[in-house]
C-alpha cells in the first residue's frame, strides 16, 4: 500500500509543481483562509446564529468544524506521519504531523456548510454563484497545502474525506430545521 501512496503522491506533487512560481503570494493568502483559527471563527459564527435562531442544530453544525479540527489533531498524533521536507513545513510556527490536512478537512466542513446554507437560503441564481466559489475554494485550500510544500497530497486527500464524512453527516441532520 506505501508504494502506491508514494507513488500517487509523486504524480500530483509533479503536477502541482508545473504550476508558475509566482503564485506563491496568493496561494499563501489562500491558505490562510483554510487555516484551522480561520475555519474555527467561521464555526464560531455559526453557532451564534444558531443561537440567535434558537436553532440548536445550526448551533451543532457549527460546533462540528471544531470538532472536525480536534479529530484531525488526534489523527495527526496517532498516525504520525511527517511533513515533507520543505523550508516551508521547517518554517510553520506551530509543528505537527501532517496526516490528515487540517485545513483540508475544516475548510470542507467550514465552506461546505456555508454552501449548504447558501443553496437553501440564498436566491437563484446566487446561491449557484456563491456554491461555486466556495466549492472552489476548498479545492484551491488543498492544492495550497500542496503547492507551498505542508502536506503530501494523500494528506490533502484525507482531510477532504474527514470533511466530507462530517458535513455529510451534519446535512442529513439538517441544521435548517
Amino acid at each position: 500500500m506505501k508504494p502506491l501512496i508514494h507513488q500517487l503522491d509523486k504524480a500530483i506533487m509533479s503536477a502541482v509543481s508545473l504550476l508558475p512560481a509566482g503564485l506563491e503570494m496568493f496561494f499563501v493568502i489562500i491558505t490562510t483562509l483554510g487555516s484551522p483559527i480561520t475555519t474555527a471563527a467561521i464555526g464560531l459564527g455559526i453557532i451564534s446564529l444558531g443561537h440567535f435562531k434558537q436553532n440548536l442544530r445550526l448551533s451543532f453544525a457549527g460546533f462540528s468544524i471544531w470538532l472536525t479540527l480536534a479529530c484531525d489533531s488526534l489523527l495527526k498524533i496517532i498516525i504520525g506521519r511527517a511533513r515533507p521536507a520543505t523550508k516551508y513545513a521547517e518554517s510553520m510556527i506551530i509543528q505537527t504531523n501532517s496526516f490528515p490536512s487540517g485545513h483540508s478537512a475544516g475548510s470542507m466542513v467550514a465552506y461546505g456548510l456555508l454552501a449548504y446554507l447558501a443553496w437553501n437560503l440564498l436566491p437563484r441564481p446566487w446561491n449557484y454563484v456563491v456554491v461555486l466559489i466556495l466549492a472552489g475554494l476548498i479545492i484551491l485550500i488543498g492544492i495550497s497545502r500542496i503547492y507551498l510544500g505542508a502536506h503530501f497530497p494523500t494528506d490533502v486527500i484525507a482531510g477532504w474525506i474527514l470533511g466530507a464524512i462530517v458535513l455529510i453527516l451534519v446535512i442529513l441532520w439538517n441544521p435548517l430545521r
